[in-house]
């Protein structure tokens, strides 16, 4: 007996109040804690006339971090490249390399935010979470046109895409060397709506994304349930194709309902706004969840996407996959949700907040001093001048100062605290590898240290971030473009032309290989960079001299002085090494016709006489209407032989214009 609806939409609740990252659980605190962390947010423990400071140790190693992982990642060509499965296969491989690649970067909305919202949730918030689907939706856009012809838009009439939202038709008589023509012009505005789908990427906010709690893997396809729970208003869900009766029957959250995490991210108060939104725009409380249930009871789970909203099932479709890709700035073994990089400062942040404040605290009283007096020594006009802190005020004292006041000097020890703070940045630079310029060694010493030690130096902080860039690219970068990878195989049921690596060529999905080996590209960091130019260059002087001294064609090869070459240009940050090298092995071939563009040119140019053809039909029907028009005339001036005459001479120039046009149009 298979699960009716209910039991369905109990099993959904369940698991998504029992899953790891609900509102109000130990991970949506941390997360919430770490994005105030971020935002230097007072630590609750201030106290009123005190200092109240809040160093930005988070942000500032986040923000550091950034750059770097974006560099790497944006640097090369392709982010990731398909292994070809023999050499008959590579240019293949390199084509679906390009065209994935083309997907993410040319058909996404904002690719470089989607990497940027993407890495900075992890940094901050454990987990960053990306979305990718196919989204068959429909889309509808507005189209106008003015002065269509009878034909035109009788042409538009039958695309069943269009739909006539206004039209206004007005008929023009022209004067013509055979007299008057009328003709019926329109001015209409269609409606649109496609309904052809495209491979859709998003980003996910943490504090959405749910998963089952027995999860031990970084990658949520090893889960047993992954959810998005997200508010989603009346019109959106109606539009989404919902039964309208059922989504106003829905109950809706309101405007103050939210986690501490949302609350934290979105900085609301607490004002209650549900008196001011219409009925259309009341929030609705929407789980979508790709869970494993034994459905039909049979014993045997099968993965379902199921969409629940207020105790009702929305939707509940069997599904390959689910859609969610994970990054983790340091996974932890047999755990899902990893250590944020700002975890591993927030005590840091914590520490120095305090010994800011403290060495703030002990400058101002230093500088504004507290005063001890003699109460039945001063007048209350005295007193009043002692508690203006006003510099270069005047006291008043009716007898010597020293008999009834004496201000209470506090010691200077703030100068102690620079030391605990140097000592704290260390630790920030040894979790993080993250350090100033200005760290290091002086120019003074530079004389005495061999640059192969500073290169090792460097590198001990960079392998820091450049561990952080590997994960990200063996975990969600490469299961995300295998995603994209496999949603092409499946949607894309037709070739395309389009532009990859600076030539038109022809794209056809269907030609593809199921690929599962896939490298992504993690590009050079400047100090990286910059010390493989170093070590290219001593090569290259080397294979200078070998060939200056006799050796070319033994030891060294025009072909070694080009890889050489090319690895250089590569490495100083440009694409093309034949810009400025010449291939020995002459690869520049001349650039050989594209069969895809030839085709591309044919068909336009059957188009434009197709165009031609049209115009030249129509101008003949036009000069039917006239020729029928004249031979009304005729029959009507029957009785003057004179007009009648004149009249057949002129439908007799008629008909033979009306023959050449005829022959000549069938002809071509």
């Amino acid at each position: 007996m298979a699960l009716s609806d209910r039991d369905i939409v109990a099993i959904v609740d369940a698991e998504f109040e029992s899953s790891m990252g609900h509102a109000g659980g130990e991970i949506s605190s941390e997360r919430a804690l770490s994005w105030d962390y971020y935002l230097s947010k007072p630590l609750g423990n201030e106290v009123e006339g005190r200092s109240q400071v809040v160093t930005s140790d988070v942000s500032d190693v986040v923000d550091s971090v950034m750059p770097s992982l974006l560099r790497l990642f944006t640097n090369d060509e392709n982010l990731v490249n398909f292994e070809p499965h023999g050499v008959e296969d590579t240019q293949l491989a390199r084509q679906e390399s390009d065209y994935v690649n083309y997907v993410f970067w040319k058909r996404q909305d904002d690719p470089f935010i989607l990497l940027y919202n993407w890495f900075f949730d992890a940094l901050v918030q454990k987990n960053g979470i990306i979305k990718c689907w196919f989204d068959e939706s429909e889309e509808v856009t507005e189209e106008s046109y003015s002065g269509l012809t009878e034909e035109a838009f009788i042409a538009l009439l039958n695309d069943e895409e269009l739909e006539v939202v206004d039209r206004d038709e007005k008929t023009l008589t022209e004067m013509t060397p055979m007299g008057e023509v009328s003709v019926t012009l329109h001015d209409v505005t269609f409606k649109r709506t496609t309904t052809e789908g495209r491979i859709r990427i998003e980003n996910v906010p943490p504090e959405e994304f749910r998963i089952s709690s027995d999860a031990r893997h970084v990658n949520p396809s090893k889960a047993r349930m992954v959810g998005h729970e997200r508010d989603i208003t009346r019109s959106d869900l109606i539009s989404m194709g919902y039964d309208k009766d059922l989504i106003y029957s829905l109950p809706s959250v309101g405007m103050k309902y939210g986690s501490e995490e949302d609350i934290s991210r979105r900085d609301k108060t607490d004002e209650d706004q549900d008196a001011i939104l219409k009925r259309a725009n009341e929030l609705v409380r929407v789980r979508e969840a790709f869970i494993r249930i034994d459905k039909q009871e049979n014993g045997k789970t099968e993965l379902r996407q199921v969409i629940v909203a207020g105790g009702e099932l929305l939707e509940d479709n069997p599904a390959e996959r689910q859609p969610f890709h994970v990054l983790s700035p340091q996974p932890l073994p047999h755990k899902f949700f990893g250590r944020a990089l700002a975890e591993k400062v927030m005590d840091v942040q914590r520490v120095n907040t305090t010994l800011v404040r403290q060495m703030l605290d002990n400058y101002y009283h230093t500088n504004n001093p507290g005063h001890a007096v003699w109460e039945q020594g001063i007048g209350d006009d005295t007193l009043d001048d002692l508690l203006t802190t006003e510099i270069g005020s005047i006291k008043r004292f009716a007898r010597p100062p020293a008999e009834s006041y004496q201000p209470i000097t506090v010691p200077f020890v703030a100068g102690n605290a620079f030391a605990a703070l140097e000592y704290f940045d260390k630790v920030k630079r040894d979790r993080t590898g993250i350090h100033g310029d200005s760290d290091g060694l002086n120019p003074e010493s530079l004389k005495h240290i061999q640059q192969s030690v500073m290169a090792e130096s460097s590198d001990l902080h960079q392998m820091k971030i450049e561990t952080i860039a590997r994960i990200f690219a063996e975990t969600g970068i490469k299961s995300l473009f295998l995603h994209i990878h496999e949603l092409i195989l499946k949607h894309f049921d037709r070739s395309e032309v389009i532009e990859l690596r600076g030539e038109v060529v022809e794209v056809d999905p269907t030609e593809w290989r199921n690929r599962k080996n896939m490298t992504v590209n993690v590009g050079l960091g400047i100090g990286s960079r910059r010390t493989k130019l170093m070590q290219l260059q001593a090569i290259w002087e080397k294979q200078v001299g070998l060939a200056q001294t006799g050796q070319m064609g033994l030891t060294v090869t025009p072909d070694n002085l080009f890889n050489t070459a090319s690895e250089i240009v590569k490495n100083a940050g440009l694409k093309e090494p034949r810009q400025f090298f010449t291939d020995p092995q002459g690869q520049m071939a001349p650039p050989q016709p594209n069969e895809a563009l030839q085709l591309q040119q044919q068909q336009l140019a059957v188009a434009q006489r197709q165009q031609q053809l049209d115009a030249q039909e129509l101008q003949l029907k036009q000069m039917k209407m006239m020729l029928d028009d004249q031979a009304k005339k005729l029959d009507r001036a029957q009785e003057d032989k004179h007009h009648k005459d004149e009249i057949s001479i002129k439908l007799e120039q008629l008909q033979n214009e009306v023959a050449k046009m005829q022959l000549q149009y069938t002809g071509e």
